[in-house]
Order: structure tokens, then C-alpha cells, then sequence
């Protein structure tokens, strides 16, 4: 919930939007893009929205022109009271750069404008004008978005290492283990749960230290939960 028009919260509940879309398109030249296949990507690259597309597209050549785009974003994350939230943001597109695909090239957008707009279950909206500087800030690396985008990661391609990890830390048979997944993640540190024969159950690991970035948190997972672990 959001308790006031706080900059800093501002900018952390758009960058939450950046780093964990649930639906995105970009305007450029009069033309709406849509994110998704292998033609064209987004990434938050350290508060940088980053466009990833083919070499050669109209895309890329938009940004070699440093042409103006609008970017908007659908945030995946709901509150509970179902407000949900988008962000526009306006800015001048960025000479492409390589990207280790050498089909691909990566292009940033510079944002002049970011604007929050949060929807009520009853439909009514308010917008917000965000920060530029605080969007980028690195205080908000580890933002509500990016860390359900990283336990949706983990119970969707790392079912294995979960199981080990719980049979490790609690002595249980792993052909006992029914399941395993992650519940919550925070900087400060991860519930798992489980079930096996005895019902579900459900367990905090606190890490020695906060985490401050995406690094940090992903050696805090490997070193308390498996190794395996990305």
C-alpha cells in the first residue's frame, strides 16, 4: 500500500513495474512495439530501461537516430487490496550497443519523464510524477518486483535444488519430500516451505547480512539454501 507521495516510494514501486512486467509496449515513430518472443525484450539494467531487439530492426535503427520513445509498463505486482499500477515513461532512445548475442543489440532509454499511475478496484487512478534520479538510484535494486521476479524464477526452474535444500536442512528423506518452494524473499532473507508425509510445513532462513544488491542477494540463496542456485 502506498501511504503517501514519498519520492523514494514513488520510485521504488515504478522500478518494481520495470523489473517485473506483467505487460509492456514501446511507441516509436507512431508505431507501438510489444514486448515478448525474441524480437524484442526489455531488461533493468541498473535503473536503465533496456531494450533488446534484433540488429537491424526498426528498433535498432531508431535508436542509432537517438529517436523519442514512450515506454509503458504494466506492473506483475498486485496488492492485496487489488490496486494495481503502470508506468509511463518518456525519454530519448540511446546509440545501440552489442550485446553478447551478435544478432542483438541493446538499447537504452534515457528518461526526461516517468509518471506512476495507480488504479483502484473501483477503477478511479491518481498519478504520481517519479524522480528521474530516484528511479535509477541503486537503493532500489532489490525492489518488490525484482525479488517475485527471482522466487518465481527459483520454484519454476530450480524444483531440484529446492528439494535438496529442504532434505539437507531438515533430515528429510528427499523421496519423502512431495514438495518444495519458495514462500518469501527479502533482502533479509527466505522462507521455504514444503510437504511431506507430516503435512506442510513452512521455515525462515535469515542471512548473516542484508542484502544491497542483486549479487549479494544471489550469494546470500547459494550459501543458505544450495549452491545451485541463480
Amino acid at each position: 500500500m502506498l501511504a503517501s507521495a514519498d519520492p523514494d516510494q514513488l520510485a521504488a514501486r515504478a522500478r518494481s513495474a520495470l523489473s517485473c512486467p506483467a505487460a509492456a509496449s514501446m511507441v516509436v515513430r507512431g508505431t507501438e512495439h510489444l514486448f515478448g518472443g525474441e524480437d524484442l525484450g526489455l531488461q533493468d539494467r541498473d535503473g536503465v530501461p533496456t531494450l533488446v531487439c534484433r540488429r537491424g530492426s526498426v528498433v535498432e535503427h531508431a535508436g542509432a537516430a537517438r529517436q523519442k520513445a514512450l515506454l509503458r509498463l504494466i506492473s506483475g505486482v498486485v496488492e492485496d487490496d487489488s490496486t494495481t499500477e503502470s508506468v509511463v515513461l518518456a525519454g530519448r532512445l540511446a546509440v545501440p550497443e552489442p550485446c553478447c548475442d551478435p544478432s542483438m543489440s541493446a538499447v537504452a532509454i534515457e528518461p526526461s519523464i516517468i509518471m506512476l499511475i495507480r488504479t483502484n478496484a473501483d477503477g478511479t487512478s491518481r498519478q504520481y510524477r517519479v524522480p528521474t534520479a530516484l528511479f535509477r538510484s541503486p537503493v532500489h535494486a532489490l525492489n518488490e518486483g525484482y525479488l517475485l521476479r527471482c522466487t518465481e524464477h527459483m520454484n519454476e526452474c530450480h524444483d531440484a535444488e529446492l528439494r535438496q535444500a529442504v532434505s539437507l536442512c531438515t533430515g528429510t528423506p528427499a523421496p519423502y519430500l512431495a514438495g518444495a518452494a519458495i514462500a518469501g524473499l527479502s533482502p533479509q532473507g527466505v522462507e521455504v516451505q514444503w510437504v511431506d508425509g507430516d503435512g506442510a510445513h513452512l521455515r525462515r532462513v535469515a542471512f548473516e547480512r542484508r542484502a544491497s544488491t542483486p549479487d549479494e542477494l544471489a550469494t546470500s540463496l547459494r550459501d543458505h539454501l544450495h549452491s545451485g542456485l541463480c
